[in-house]
């Protein structure tokens, strides 16, 4: 079969088989990756039978992520692959997809101070694949609703909020239906982001918290269609995830 045909059936599997505890993870790894054959002259135990290995190649902000589960990946794409008389899986390899540089790629920049809270939902709705939240307070049930809707048409979604008494109105929800992960108060430091990154193209950033008190207050939310700017969240989002995941 092709790569993307490969591909796609990666995901199908995952996608209908609950025996995979890191299904969300693996759905999003996947939904952005890319699939090369790597065909070799080294011959294995069959006569004429020649060994062929997967490149599955991921986005940059993804690397990580996708290294710890390179096993159930590897696994999976074992179970897709077709052996023929010519050549047989023999690894699967995780390397970095090439950044995509379109001949003209669309830049956007605006700034919201009214209407909010309207702005942030439409992001999630236009959302397809991934949406990744820093922020500090999530108070906001009709917010968390637009999220649930997200995920059950297959988003993968991430949420780092603080770990404090004035988020437990949602965060047993919060960790009950996406990868949550709480950053502890240090001293005076807590976290202190506010921003959202759509499918690694948009990012919402600026002062709004998803709560309840940010409706009534004078806030700003900045929005940015711009891959290279968007990366430089994406990396930052990576960091937090990765350092306070373990704590939690």
């Amino acid at each position: 079969m092709d790569e993307q045909t490969f591909l796609e059936t990666m995901i199908e599997t995952v996608k209908y088989d609950d025996a995979y505890k890191n299904k969300d993870e693996l759905l999003g790894i996947l939904r952005h990756s890319m699939i090369t054959y790597r065909k070799t002259s080294d011959f294995t135990r069959v006569s004429n039978q020649r060994k062929e290995y997967l490149d599955l190649r991921v986005p940059v902000p993804m690397l990580k992520i996708a290294k710890t589960l390179k096993n159930e990946l590897e696994n999976l794409a074992a179970i897709v692959y077709i052996e023929t008389p010519e050549y047989s899986f023999w690894g699967l390899h995780i390397k970095p997809k090439p950044v995509e540089l379109d001949s003209v790629e669309t830049i956007e920049h605006n700034a919201f101070f009214d209407d909010i809270k309207d702005t942030i939902i439409q992001g999630i709705r236009n959302a397809k694949y991934t949406i990744w939240i820093a922020v500090a307070w999530f108070t906001d049930i009709e917010i968390y609703a637009e999220l649930l809707l997200r995920k059950k048409a297959g988003v993968q979604i991430r949420i780092i909020t603080s770990d404090e008494e004035t988020n437990r109105f949602l965060i047993n929800k919060l960790e009950s239906n996406f990868e949550t992960v709480k950053v502890p108060l240090a001293g005076k430091n807590r976290l202190h982001d506010k921003f959202c990154i759509i499918d690694f193209e948009f990012v919402m950033h600026g002062s709004y918290n998803w709560s309840k008190n940010a409706r009534n207050n004078d806030e700003t939310l900045a929005t940015a269609l711009d891959r290279d700017f968007v990366r430089k969240f994406a990396d930052e989002f990576m960091r937090l995830y990765v350092e306070n995941k373990n704590l939690n």
